[in-house]
Formats: C-alpha cells, sequence, structure tokens
C-alpha cells in the first residue's frame, strides 16, 4: 500500500496546488502498490470532491482531512476510487476539536493566545472503511464510528 498526503490550495496556501502534483505522484505510487490511498487536507469539500473526481480509477480511495467533522458520503465513485469528503476525527468529541472547550472559546472571544489542553470524554475513533479487489479498486467504503469509552 502506498499512502499519499496532500494539502489543499483553497482557504490555504500551499507552496504547490495539490491538482499539480497529484497525477505524478500517484503514478509513482502505483508502480509501487496496487493499493494507493490519498488523504486530501483541506478545507473546501468541493475542492476534495473535485480531486476525488480527477484521481477516479486510478487510485483506491481519497479520504478529505481538516474538519474533523465525520460527512455522510462515503461512495465508491464509477471508475472504482473510494471517497469521503471528511473521515472525521479520532479523539474527544466532548470538546472543540479535541480542545477544552472553555480554553477554545476563551481564546475565540478574546483573541488572545491561550494554552490549549486537550479534551476527555466522548472519545471515539472515525474514519471509512474501504474493500478492494486485488487491483486496488474499491468495491465498497463505509464510515466508520466506534466509541471508545
Amino acid at each position: 500500500m502506498a499512502d499519499i498526503n496532500l494539502l489543499g490550495k483553497l482557504f490555504l496556501d500551499p507552496a504547490v496546488s495539490p491538482f499539480a502534483v497529484a497525477e505524478e505522484l500517484v503514478a509513482a505510487a502505483r508502480r509501487e502498490a496496487d493499493l494507493v490511498l490519498v488523504d486530501f487536507h483541506a478545507e473546501a469539500t468541493s475542492e476534495k470532491v473535485a480531486l476525488a473526481r480527477v484521481l477516479d480509477g486510478r487510485v483506491t480511495a481519497v479520504f478529505g482531512t481538516h474538519t474533523h467533522v465525520q460527512t455522510s458520503d462515503a461512495r465508491v465513485q464509477p471508475g472504482g476510487t473510494a471517497a469521503i469528503t471528511d473521515a472525521g476525527m479520532t479523539g474527544p468529541h466532548d470538546s472543540v476539536i479535541g480542545v477544552k472547550a472553555e480554553l477554545a472559546i476563551q481564546r475565540m472571544r478574546t483573541g488572545m493566545g491561550v494554552r490549549f489542553e486537550p479534551a476527555t470524554g466522548g472519545v471515539r475513533i472515525e474514519g471509512a472503511v474501504v474493500e478492494c479487489d486485488d487491483q486496488g479498486r474499491a468495491l465498497s467504503c463505509e464510515p466508520l464510528r466506534v466509541p471508545v469509552e
């Protein structure tokens, strides 16, 4: 298996557009492995969907990350690439994306720096489960949410 990590362009500021490098990275990964997973860390869901469409049929899966909120759009695209706009967050969900809520809120209200501390409670593992064939073509894609506590 090969894993490719890309950073989105919309609302972020990567040095290079993920669309400019994705195809070359995928071609190199496919020479090494049949299963290729793309972790696309991006702000905009539209950009995540667009990259999944561009790579459809050439990678096993495109998992969006960054928003910490699992989306309900897990699917297998026509070319055999699994996709989910955001795989979600593994960590304490009784929080503000893993941080004690009162600290995150204080920072947002005041604009002053606050030392963040990890929250506890409501811990979950989130992601997606992809079933694929021997050639790395996705057969199914289902969201995964497992309570830990």
